[in-house]
């Protein structure tokens, strides 16, 4: 979903929660190790749990309001990967397999209605798993019905491509809407 057909900027993310905690950005990066290790991602720990664990580690105290608008600042919609994603939904089933949680989902379903792109979703706040790990893959497998060399995965990062590959799924490492449309041709689909 990230840096595919949701783009945004992390960096400014970032810098927001550094200014609101009047800190330097060098500190948040232990901050943000601090919360990976929570496993916001993964589900265990809510947005409540998170915004309560960031109290404890810079002192203040954000509304689940504040938190939201900070922590989805940067979000917007690939209109063009948009129109894409619709195109290849009347062609085959579509899945989404990303790495969020809980507050990045709510949001990106409000404001974009993500889910409009895929017959199911598969989140990794919900099931417990983040990619690269093959759990999350193989939950995909599970809930399709389908096998590894009967799927197409597309991804931006390399490594979510290789663990995919190396369960036999076919791959695309995104590079642009243009470079997969390309690539989708070659599976025989037409964007």
């Amino acid at each position: 979903m990230g840096h595919v057909f949701v783009d945004f900027e992390w960096e400014s993310v970032c810098q927001g929660f550094c200014d609101s905690a009047k800190i330097e950005r060098q500190y948040f990066d232990p901050i943000l190790r601090r919360i990976s290790a929570l496993g916001y991602e993964r589900g265990k720990v809510d947005t409540v749990g998170l915004i309560e664990a960031l109290y404890d580690m810079i002192g203040i105290r954000y509304s689940n309001q504040e938190f939201n608008s900070l922590w989805n600042y940067t979000f917007r919609e690939n209109e063009e990967m948009a129109r894409v994603l619709q195109n290849l939904k009347s062609q085959r089933p579509l899945y989404l397999l990303s790495n969020t949680n809980e507050s990045h989902w709510q949001y990106l379903e409000e404001t974009f209605k993500v889910s409009r792109h895929f017959d199911e979703l598969i989140l990794s706040y919900k099931v417990g798993h983040v990619k690269p790990h093959p759990e999350i893959y193989e939950h995909v497998l599970e809930r399709s019905g389908l096998a590894a060399n009967q799927c197409l995965f597309v991804d931006d990062l390399e490594a979510n491509i290789k663990a995919a590959s190396q369960l036999g799924m076919h791959t695309i490492q995104f590079q642009g809407s243009e470079h997969l449309k390309e690539n989708l041709q070659k599976f025989g689909l037409d964007c």
